[in-house]
Parts: C-alpha cells; sequence; structure tokens
C-alpha cells in the first residue's frame, strides 16, 4: 500500500505522519536512519521522507549530520536539559568567573603546581 494518494485534483495527499517517522528509529538497527530506510519503512518517497525527517528536526526531536554523501539522521534525547530548564537562581551563577567556589585555586594555579615564585 503506497503512503501517498492522488486527491481529486490529481496531486498527492500525504499520508505519512511524523509519528510514522519517529517509528523508524525503533525498527531499524542501530541509532541512525537515512531517507531511504524510512521511505522503505513507510513506502513513501524519498523526498516525503526527506521532508518528515527535516520537519522533526525543526521540532527539536531529531538531528542529522552529512557523510559520506549521505544523510544521517537520529533521535535526540528529550532529557536533554534545556534553557528553560536553567535555574537563574541557583548559586552557581554568583561565583566570579575562574572562580572555584571552594578556594581560589584556580586563579593561583601556577603558585600550586610550580611553587610560589617559580615559573
Amino acid at each position: 500500500m503506497s503512503r501517498e494518494e492522488r486527491e481529486e485534483s490529481g496531486r498527492y495527499a500525504e499520508i505519512v505522519t511524523l509519528d510514522d517517522v519517529v517509528g523508524v528509529f525503533e525498527t531499524v538497527d542501530g541509532p541512525i536512519v537515512t531517507s531511504a530506510d524510512v521511505a522503505a519503512a513507510l513506502d513513501c518517497s524519498r523526498e516525503t521522507a526527506r521532508r518528515k525527517l527535516r520537519s522533526l528536526e525543526a521540532q527539536g526531536l531529531v538531528a542529522s549530520r552529512k557523510t559520506a554523501g549521505r544523510v544521517v539522521w537520529w533521535q535526540v534525547d528529550s532529557s536533554d536539559q534545556t534553557v528553560e530548564d536553567i535555574d537563574a537562581d541557583d548559586p552557581f551563577w554568583d561565583f566570579e568567573p575562574g572562580a572555584s567556589g571552594e578556594s581560589d585555586i584556580s586563579e593561583n594555579v601556577d603558585d600550586v603546581l610550580y611553587g610560589a615564585g617559580d615559573p
């Protein structure tokens, strides 16, 4: 069964959903897919597969990289921390740049490693 059907106007009406494409990641061996993998699994054109994968990438659900003339796609870990997850009230943000918080060792690393006065 084709995953694309023609409308009355003759244009193709895509019936491949983004969820269908995400499901392909669960059915292939390995952590990556190509548009050819998606096209074969969902019986659609490679162009349809690429459009859907780009849409998922725009939503931050997958990422891609061109390698050896092909684009490979992988799912992005949704548990990764995002900017919205950062707590602006965390005391970490009160440290001066270069300060470790516990001591001034980061500011005096040469003295610690080589002894005071030694280059």
